[in-house]
């Protein structure tokens, strides 16, 4: 049962919002790209995917920073840091969690199976962006778009403009909401000498932030426009605006807990904007 509760918290599924923030751009993806409701095989494996994913991502995440995470208030209890699992157990997890991905992509057409390789390569090379790279939240942003592009290829068989758009919009939104998070992180990832747009931006984050959330629904919009999508469309979308202008106006003072739960809010951010793509399913 301990390791079963080690096994939970160190791939985080019992914090799932990183599965959500995932999850509702390839949802997004499949839905634009099927021009409808998907087929449910595929739907199963991108759902089971990104679970399977992120839980990978995490493993990864806990093993770049296996020897920083102890020395950080928050994240000295992970399994790593505390060393409830060990570092080969922990690798061991990590081959079987994308042996499982691999089998799921398999599944899937050729080109998908070719980017699922980038897409593995990016989750495992995030973790040490941090060190070098001064906003790591872009590759995060990349690592999760990978999902979009691989949810056109398993359907179309290629990857349209619109798949681009919407890559470069979830780019933006991963800006954007992980800045959040940054704040939340700002002392601890100065202590741990890691990187983090927070410290890069540093009293411009807010505007950094708003600016990113501004240019994901300029290029949604623009989609909706190019498509005739219908008005339950906008006023979706509006509501999904208003929650992430919500938030960005809790974040002005700078504070770690109001940024944080403004960082959470992006889950009914990203719901909204689902929401709004399959309203028009039936009007494609």
């Amino acid at each position: 049962m301990n390791q079963l509760i080690n096994f939970i918290e160190l791939t985080r599924m019992n914090k799932p919002i990183g599965i959500f923030l995932l999850l509702w751009p390839t949802l997004i993806a499949l839905w634009v790209a099927q021009q409808g409701i998907p087929d449910i095989r595929i739907l199963s494996i991108f759902i089971l995917g990104t679970i399977v994913m992120r839980s990978a991502g995490c493993i990864a995440n806990d093993l770049a920073d296996r020897n920083i995470d102890g020395y950080v208030e928050r994240t000295k209890n992970r399994p790593l840091a505390s060393k409830k699992i060990t570092i080969h157990l922990a690798l061991a997890y990590l081959l079987v969690l994308l042996l499982v991905a691999f089998f799921l992509v398999l599944q899937l057409n050729l080109l998908t199976i070719k980017l699922s390789f980038l897409a593995a390569l990016s989750a495992i090379i995030y973790p040490f962006t941090k060190r070098f790279f001064a906003i790591p939240q872009l590759m995060l942003g990349t690592s999760f778009g990978f999902g979009i592009l691989m949810a056109f290829t398993a359907i179309q068989a290629q990857i349209p403009p619109e798949a681009w758009a919407l890559f470069i919009a979830n780019l933006f939104w991963a800006l954007g909401y992980d800045s959040h998070y940054a704040i939340h992180d700002m002392k601890d990832d100065q202590k741990a000498s890691i990187h983090s747009s927070a410290l890069s931006f540093k009293h411009y984050t807010i505007p950094v932030i708003a600016f990113s959330f501004v240019l994901m629904y300029c290029i949604l919009i623009f989609i909706g426009y190019q498509n005739k999508y219908l008005m339950q469309f906008y006023i979706l979308m509006a509501i999904s605006a208003t929650i992430a202008l919500k938030g960005v106006v809790k974040g002005i003072s700078m504070d770690p807990h109001e940024n944080f739960k403004a960082f959470l809010s992006n889950n009914y951010v990203g719901f909204f904007m689902f929401m709004a793509f399959v309203s028009q399913m039936l009007e494609f």
